[in-house]
């Protein structure tokens, strides 16, 4: 997820301004805003790590289907057509072959051709993009073209979710536009700054940390959406994000947590809108040394040390103090809206005397009126990357801090903004991070997040654990046909992770939203809340873009 190289300006004039064919609306335009604490990452799908970049990317981009609400993972019978009008499985089940919709068009006109989904496969999985999502193709050997409106996916081994596998995770992009950038600079180009899709709304305008503003694509080929703007307004803080909710400046803030959960049920300007939840909050341990990531880190690279200190903190503790009802103890890398959760999993328990215990044993001692740990002279401390624009992982921090404390662990909070919180991550300049992460409808997302990096190709998996047991049993999971074989498949792999700790799994949020009673809310799924945004009709008088 990190590149580099530039558009022509006149290629870029041409791409952001030839889908204006028509004026979204007569009259001053009407707008759905978002309140953030946090910008998107990026706008590059490929390339995009956080969940306002997904946000985004998502209102402007197409899939080959979309998942239904249901959320089915298995077959093709949770997808409803997107850029597909239409598939068919080879007799082997080893390739299927997508029908495009004919009427798809790219924002500056150019119609969307089946050359474009090849194009963008070899970019998810080109290791100089370095995308995070490479891992979610494996197994998928090719994409070849049959003919200007039939792409096909050729699968190296038959597994229940190949259909899921590429229609979810498969972004379509422009092949003219991008197929002149270098792999290896792709994040630097123009079309990273003014992407062009052909989704149901185009970019208007990105001031980056201020704003995001989409405009409605009014002759899209899915229909014209129901507003005809969106816009993202970036506040400095989550605080201040609420509170242009509860004063009516902006329409949804998608998280809504402490005090705030009370003045959104007494407001009469929102209303309280809950959803699933496929987050969960870990703190990640960099394996690799932050400076030198071929060395091992000197103190995480030891299984000890990370079970030591997973089991000196109070999860319990953890969540009540910093989420309240609002959040709930995670199992570990999934969440229990997950067909393969399983409640009888769990990390290392809380035992303040084993982690001491297990502390001197690796040679971390306390020395009489210290209160610290030191070994061979070097005290036992890390540092703790976390993004200041979330208020409860700052709470989260401290109250992790203090637990530490207890075990003569020195913790230093590193608060950075949200960019550079997700380039740290991305580069392992970290000790320590606390991340949140939103896993996929299927268990075999696992990979994403957890699965040993090949070379420089880390993918989700910022701490770079690696354990190639851990990776066959995910590999099994993910292609056995038998539900009850695969779930225990996965069971194991849950289980071989969380042994090895290299993370502390600590929260699953309750989602909730306030949205504002000018609009009615349509499905709100647990991967994606934004889903259906287009589609979010006026329940009452609209703000214009401008305000």
């Amino acid at each position: 997820m990190r590149p580099r190289h530039v558009l022509p300006c006149a290629a870029l004039a041409l791409a952001a301004c030839g889908g204006e064919r028509a004026a979204p609306s007569a009259g001053a335009p009407q707008a759905l805003v978002i309140a953030t604490p946090s910008d998107a990452d990026a706008l590059l799908p490929p390339l995009v790590a956080t969940t306002q970049g997904k946000q985004v990317v998502d209102m402007m981009f197409d899939y080959l289907a979309a998942l239904g609400d249901s959320m089915v993972v298995d077959g093709d019978r949770g997808f409803a057509p997107q850029l597909a009008r239409g598939w068919r499985w080879a007799p082997d089940s080893l390739s299927i072959a997508f029908e495009l919709d004919p009427r798809a068009r790219w924002h500056d006109g150019r119609p969307v051709r089946a050359a474009d989904v090849a194009f963008s496969f070899a970019l998810y999985t080109d290791p100089k993009v370095g995308s995070p999502h490479a891992a979610n193709f494996a197994g998928i050997d090719s994409v070849t073209v049959r003919d200007s409106l039939t792409a096909v996916a050729w699968w190296t081994r038959r597994g229940p979710e190949q259909f899921y596998q590429l229609a979810y995770n498969l972004v379509v992009m422009p092949e003219h536009l991008l197929g002149g950038v270098p792999r290896d600079g792709l994040l630097t180009s123009a079309f990273a700054s003014k992407p062009v899709g052909s989704g149901r709304f185009r970019l208007r305008d990105w001031k980056r940390r201020d704003r995001i503003e989409l405009v409605a694509d009014s002759g899209n080929y899915r229909g014209r959406p129901a507003v005809d703007r969106l816009i993202w307004t970036i506040a400095p803080d989550p605080g201040a994000a609420a509170l242009r909710v509860l004063a009516g400046e902006a329409d949804v803030l998608e998280t809504v947590r402490g005090d705030v959960v009370q003045k959104v049920a007494q407001s009469s300007n929102v209303r309280p809108a809950p959803y699933g939840s496929l987050d969960y909050g870990y703190l990640a341990f960099n394996l690799r040394d932050a400076r030198a990531k071929t060395r091992p880190h000197a103190l995480f690279a030891d299984r000890a040390v990370r079970l030591a200190l997973s089991r000196a903190v109070d999860r319990d503790a953890v969540v009540r103090n910093a989420l309240d009802s609002l959040g709930r103890v995670a199992l570990g890398p999934l969440t229990r809206a997950q067909s393969t959760a399983d409640e009888s999993l769990s990390a290392p328990g809380f035992d303040v005397a084993a982690a001491r215990a297990a502390l001197d044993s690796a040679g971390w001692r306390l020395a009489a009126g210290d209160s610290v740990r030191a070994r061979g002279g070097r005290p036992l401390e890390f540092r703790l990357l976390v993004p200041s624009s979330s208020s409860t992982r700052m709470r989260l921090a401290v109250i992790l801090q203090e637990q530490f404390r207890g075990v003569g662990v020195h913790v230093e909070l590193d608060p950075v903004d949200g960019p550079t919180f997700v380039e740290r991550m991305r580069t392992g300049k970290f000790d320590a991070a606390l991340n949140v992460w939103r896993t996929d409808p299927s268990p075999a997302g696992l990979r994403q997040a957890w699965g040993s990096p090949v070379g420089d190709d880390v993918g989700a998996n910022f701490g770079r654990y690696a354990n190639a047991a851990f990776d066959a049993t995910v590999d099994s999971a993910a292609t056995e046909l038998s539900p009850e074989r695969r779930r225990a498949l996965f069971r194991r792999a849950y289980a071989q992770v969380l042994a090895d700790a290299p993370a502390i799994w600590l929260y699953e949020p309750r989602n909730l939203a306030a949205v504002s009673r000018r609009f009615e809310p349509v499905g709100m799924r647990a991967d994606a809340w934004w889903a259906h945004l287009a589609d979010w009709k006026p329940a009452g008088p609209l703000r214009t873009a401008g305000r």
